[in-house]
């Protein structure tokens, strides 16, 4: 018995097939009345295995999806495949087997089963969705663009597969693609804190300053705790605006409401220190090390620090890091070093896409690893069924 199978069903089978068996021979040589009863049993019979097969491949896709939820793809692959043998044309199966191989990393074979799933149902934008993720892992960039297109033209209410492809744009530098999809996202949904956030940094990038700030007011109307957006307005009060104070307010803001995200740390660094606020500088900066996990740059910022506290009498490598930061230059080159190596552990599991420079012309300030659109940054981003 299949282990899906309902074991009542087969209780009351076995009885039926006792006396089939026994009567058979008798019915063969009886009249009208006797086919009857064959026919009848025959018939009876032939209706219990169908419901006993209906069940049990009810049963197996009840398993697929319970190990799929649990992250065991490789046990949700084998449940999903014993339903397609029995049920070539079985949909959900089909693109739920091309979801596990999806989910363990075996993209090749998830393309290959999303375009199965895509033979049953062409213009499912779920499907192309999910194909996009697949190409994109596999680094072929343009296959993905082209599935995310089809399937916003398959569904323009696909908010998933929206953001996906203005993440691509931004990360080819296409901002003016990337700002219409995201504004496209904003117009289904008025609160989507990531297109408001992404979109007012597309806006920077094309030079439309007070519309990007307006749009991070407005994220932040949505969640006051939006890290992300108070840095953006201290970037843009510092470098567009001028305005030293409330570029630190800002920062100061970023910490405080998100004082895991190390990168917001060093801008307020580097405000505090043009503003000859060494001393902050310098408690900022140790601050920045709790959540910062990669060793060189963890050494970096320790330099840094180190050079700040002591200035020429630091034991430093090269004939420059004994000179105090004083100019703006200087602090850039603080900037620019501890921007170094930003990528964190948490990012091996995001798409290696192509850096968008989000801060447009703010010259004066490198782009941070944080300012990165990431197709698969978090799991929103792969498309649910």
């Amino acid at each position: 018995m299949n282990s899906g199978e309902n074991p009542w069903i087969r209780v009351l089978l076995e009885p039926i097939f006792i006396i089939f068996i026994i009567h058979l021979g008798t019915f063969k040589k009886g009249g009208k009345m006797r086919s009857r009863i064959l026919q009848t049993l025959s018939v009876c019979v032939l209706a219990a295995f169908v419901q006993v097969n209906a069940q049990s491949i009810e049963s197996i896709m009840m398993q697929g999806q319970q190990m799929l939820q649990n992250g065991a793809y490789s046990q949700a692959v084998t449940s999903f495949r014993q339903v397609i043998q029995r049920e070539p044309s079985n949909f959900e199966a089909q693109f739920n087997l091309a979801f596990s191989y999806l989910g363990w990393g075996r993209n090749s074979n998830a393309v290959d089963e999303f375009k199965k799933a895509m033979r049953l149902q062409p213009r499912n934008s779920q499907v192309w969705s999910n194909l996009a993720i697949a190409y994109e892992n596999m680094g072929k960039s343009q296959d993905a663009m082209n599935a995310l297109y089809q399937a916003v033209q398959l569904d323009p209410q696909n908010i998933t597969a929206r953001l996906n492809l203005a993440a691509m744009y931004a990360n080819n530098n296409q901002h003016s693609k990337a700002a219409g999809q995201f504004k496209e996202v904003i117009t289904l949904d008025g609160t989507n804190e990531e297109a408001l956030t992404n979109l007012s940094k597309c806006l920077i990038a094309l030079g439309k300053i007070d519309e990007a700030k307006g749009y991070l007011k407005q994220s932040l109307g949505v969640n006051p705790n939006n890290g992300d957006a108070h840095w953006e307005l201290g970037n843009l009060a510092w470098k567009k605006e001028n305005d030293l104070e409330k570029a630190i307010s800002e920062y100061k803001l970023a910490i405080t409401v998100e004082p895991s995200g190390a990168h917001f740390y060093e801008n307020y660094a580097l405000a505090l220190e043009e503003k000859g606020d060494k001393a902050g500088a310098i408690d900022v900066l140790k601050k920045s090390l709790i959540y910062t996990d990669d060793a060189l740059r963890k050494e970096k910022i320790n330099e840094k620090i180190d050079r700040l506290e002591h200035g020429d009498n630091a034991n430093v490598k090269s004939s420059d890091e004994g000179t105090k930061l004083t100019t703006k230059s200087q602090i850039a080159d603080l900037r620019k070093e501890l921007g170094k190596g930003e990528k964190s552990d948490a990012q091996t599991q995001r798409l290696d896409t192509k850096p968008v420079d989000i801060m447009g012309d703010l010259n004066d300030l490198e782009k941070d690893e944080g300012s990165t659109f990431d197709l698969k940054s978090e799991a929103k981003k792969r498309a649910v069924k």
